[in-house]
């Protein structure tokens, strides 16, 4: 009777989710999801799940209709057809998003950091996973002026040029003013870090299920405020590392496994949001990450790891500061500048075309980068798989402003300078990499 009592007790433990207790997740491809594991998001859940946060997903848009995420999409914008709607025709933002905060416990897909969050989509890249900074910039300051806890741009800079772009780094500087915390992938450029330097934002690099650093991965460089996370591997044979949706037009159904420190940056976010819905602010979120990382590499703050790995199990057990002030609420729903319920959003109108901006582009150019994919195995390719890192490329010193992929290569290629430069990743297509569902 005892054991029938305790087995009981556990049972009702794990459903409703008492003190102390993890609560696990019911989604099929979550026993596949060691990033969220490594980073001790499930035992995290009982003490917070972000809710009353919004994570603003800035990027090539989200899948609107996607099994694991249309019921936390708040109304977004397009910065590349103003006026449509922010769907995802690419599946890079869909990928993002659903790692920051999929719908969790809802026996579909995958489960997110941040299962109470809510998700901002913001269009800033088309189809091809092409922009320009100046619709970036207009981006994170909508993102900023509804309310977003927090801002996901996985793209980082990555061309010869020392500095970034002014309006990006305006922008940036903006929207932490306004207390919403920018969280950057480091970018996929392998043998330089990144550029950031005294920015106020999280800038993130990517990790392996080893905890080494895999080989596209840039370093923090001299970020203030720089951490790792789960990215993947990415080594041609390496099975499937982040799962997470992908846009549901794809044949080969609505998930998908991607590398690059652009699934990293996410992490990170959904983590920020479960702070920030703890009620600490901005400030003590970013300093609780950094000082509950697991430090990785040379012992304390590096180039390559920052503060370390995120490790949210421990941030949100860690004793904090009494916040200075509570989190803010999710945006309005009564505006039309403001994000309002997803119900009013009309069918999506973005088509793989992606029509002329109507600003005249800059200088500075977003583009993905090649990755390693892999996906369900089908009888039928329709189309070309989305890639995983989203980046900006400068003009070098002639004045070229063609955007260029830049390639996530093995680590042992590194030494070889004919790896370094304008080269497509080989993708790998590897349909066995993991169970279906």
């Amino acid at each position: 009777m005892h054991r029938i009592l305790g087995v009981l007790a556990l049972t009702l433990a794990l459903v409703v989710g008492l003190p102390g207790v993890a609560v696990a997740s019911d989604d099929p491809f979550f026993p596949q999801q060691w990033n969220l594991t490594t980073v001790g998001a499930e035992a995290a859940w009982d003490v917070g799940r972000g809710a009353g946060t919004v994570i603003a997903v800035v990027d090539t848009g989200v899948d609107l209709a996607h099994e694991d995420l249309a019921a936390k999409l708040l109304k977004g914008r397009s910065f590349i057809a103003p006026g449509a709607s922010p769907q995802d025709a690419n599946g890079h933002g869909t990928h993002v998003a659903g790692i920051a905060a999929a719908s969790t416990g809802n026996a579909a897909g995958v489960a997110g950091v941040a299962p109470d969050a809510m998700i901002l989509p913001i269009q800033v890249l088309g189809s091809r996973g092409v922009g320009n900074v100046t619709a970036v910039a207009e981006g994170i300051r909508f993102a900023a002026d509804s309310g977003a806890t927090v801002i996901n741009l996985s793209f980082g800079e990555v061309s010869t040029d020392v500095s970034l772009a002014p309006a990006f780094i305006d922008a940036i500087r903006y929207a932490w003013d306004k207390g919403s915390i920018p969280v950057v992938a480091a970018g996929n450029s392998f043998v330089r870090a990144s550029g950031f330097t005294d920015e106020p934002a999280i800038v993130v690099t990517s990790t392996t299920r080893d905890d080494s650093r895999p080989g596209y991965a840039s370093g923090v460089g001299m970020a203030k405020w720089g951490m790792a996370a789960p990215g993947g591997d990415g080594s041609p044979g390496s099975r499937c590392e982040i799962e997470s949706g992908i846009v549901s037009t794809y044949e080969r159904g609505e998930y998908a496994c991607l590398v690059g420190t652009s699934m990293a940056a996410p992490h990170v976010s959904g983590a920020a949001a479960v702070l920030r819905g703890l009620g600490l602010s901005p400030q003590q979120v970013v300093d609780q990450l950094l000082a509950t990382a697991d430090d990785l590499g040379d012992a304390g703050q590096d180039t390559t790891y920052g503060a370390g790995r995120l490790n949210l199990a421990r941030a949100v057990r860690a004793q904090a500061p009494p916040p200075t002030a509570p989190p803010p609420p999710p945006p309005s729903t009564t505006t039309t500048d403001v994000p309002a319920a997803i119900a009013a959003v009309p069918a999506p109108t973005t088509s793989t075309t992606d029509p002329p901006l109507t600003t005249e582009p800059p200088t500075t150019t977003i583009e993905t980068s090649p990755t390693t994919i892999a996906l369900p195995p089908t009888s039928a390719v329709p189309v070309e798989p989305p890639e995983g890192q989203a980046v900006a490329l400068l003009p070098d010193d002639a004045g070229d402003r063609t955007a260029r992929y830049v390639a996530a290569v093995p680590a042992a290629a590194l030494a070889s300078a004919a790896w370094v430069g304008s080269w497509r990743l080989r993708r790998q297509l590897n349909g066995g990499a993991r169970a279906t569902p």
